[in-house]
């Protein structure tokens, strides 16, 4: 090639010219070589994630961004491939995550756990958590849904639902994410409970003196208090001076099916409540020590007697706590004075779960609504309401 300075001969893969020394060619640069990866996917949490296959690595990070940067530096080398996770299985994942419950639960939402553990996820219990995928959990989904129970029925969508998130909980408790976007679980429906109307529950009153459970079932329905509450009340937990009844214990069974005493089941639960002198008359007859000594189905038999004998619907003894809340809505008792005296620790369960409204005090309700606006249509109501919302400042 010839020199565009100097117009000489030179060879042709000069980068300067032998005779005037100028520069005719200059060093081609390298394409800079992209380092690719798959997209990231973000999680449910809110993480990002990348799955390098060729790799056999995952990336997760809390921005995309640093997620993207991270996957990078593991293929090009930058970084070592991570070790794998230790293999856990299954089996042993809920017992560990069980075993970091005890002592923040109750010895009966252990005894709860175990019986999961014993009774499904039986052909995944030898499996690592590492390698059961969100596929493996929707068939067990399905299972539970058509032949789950002990005797081959279907469960409830409840029990199914309790299920996977008890074992996505000792699963992640161990390092193991499931995406659970990816599994369909069934629509709970709402419990069915039976509540008595001011008549019946009246009906019932007069009915109970005499009952060997009347103390117990008045503690239900007057004061709202839920089983393991009552079951666990002494003598010494009445102040007749001052009118009161603390709870502060609970009575249930444990792991091996033994009655013991525990705290309340929530801080909130832990509370002291008028007590209206028709118990404390009661109680005051009582020998001292715990109040109830018999079995903890027989408060149950004894209330579902009394209805059956007077002719009443047939109640469970949770339901009489729903009855005591249900009250409290119908008279305007206000939420925060209702879930102090009931030991709720969310409004939203006291509301929504234990509030029932009745039928009389429903069809008030339309009717005062129906007739306003009727009035509304017939000229009897001015437009009162959108003058004050423009005279207000």
């Amino acid at each position: 090639m010839k020199c565009k300075y100097c117009a000489h001969e030179i060879p042709d893969e000069s980068i300067f010219c032998l005779f005037c020394g100028e520069r005719v060619a200059r060093k081609k640069r390298g394409k800079k070589q992209e380092i690719k990866v798959p997209e990231p996917r973000q999680l449910p949490s809110g993480a990002w994630t990348i799955q390098l296959r060729k790799e056999g690595q995952s990336i997760t990070e809390n921005t995309r961004d640093a997620c993207l940067a991270r996957a990078r530096a593991v293929r090009a080398g930058f970084l070592q491939k991570e070790k794998a996770p230790p293999e856990v299985l299954l089996t042993d994942a809920i017992t560990k995550y069980i075993d970091s419950r005890k002592g923040t639960v109750s010895p009966a939402t252990i005894a709860t756990y175990k019986k999961k553990q014993s009774l499904y996820f039986k052909d995944l219990m030898q499996t690592n958590i590492f390698d059961i995928s969100e596929e493996q959990i929707q068939q067990e989904v399905t299972k539970m849904m058509t032949v789950g129970g002990s005797k081959g029925e279907p469960l409830s969508p409840k029990t199914v639902r309790d299920v996977i998130m008890f074992m996505n909980s000792s699963m992640q408790y161990c390092g193991k994410q499931l995406d659970m976007q990816k599994i369909s679980l069934p629509q709970v429906q709402s419990s069915l409970y039976t509540v008595l109307t001011p008549k019946e529950i009246i009906t019932l009153l007069k009915a109970l003196p005499g009952n060997p459970c009347e103390i117990q079932i008045l503690l239900a329905l007057w004061l709202g208090l839920r089983r393991s509450e009552i079951m666990a009340l002494a003598k010494e937990d009445f102040d007749q001076a001052h009118k009161t009844v603390s709870i502060t214990k609970a009575l249930v069974r444990d792991a091996d099916g033994e009655w013991v005493i525990k705290g309340t089941k929530t801080s909130k639960s832990a509370r002291m409540i008028s007590c209206p002198d028709y118990i404390l008359k009661l109680v005051e007859k009582c020998d001292a020590g715990t109040l109830y000594t018999n079995d903890a189905n027989y408060i149950l038999k004894c209330l579902q007697r009394l209805c059956r004998e007077n002719s009443l619907p047939q109640v469970r003894l949770h339901d009489l706590r729903h009855i005591n809340a249900s009250i409290g809505l119908m008279l305007g008792i206000s939420d925060k004075y209702m879930m102090e005296r009931g030991g709720w620790s969310a409004k939203d369960t006291m509301v929504y779960r234990y509030q029932h409204t009745y039928s009389e005090e429903k069809a008030a309700a339309d009717a005062t609504m129906n007739t306003y606006f009727e009035n509304l249509l017939n000229g009897k109501i001015t437009n009162e309401i959108t003058n004050e919302k423009q005279e207000a400042p």
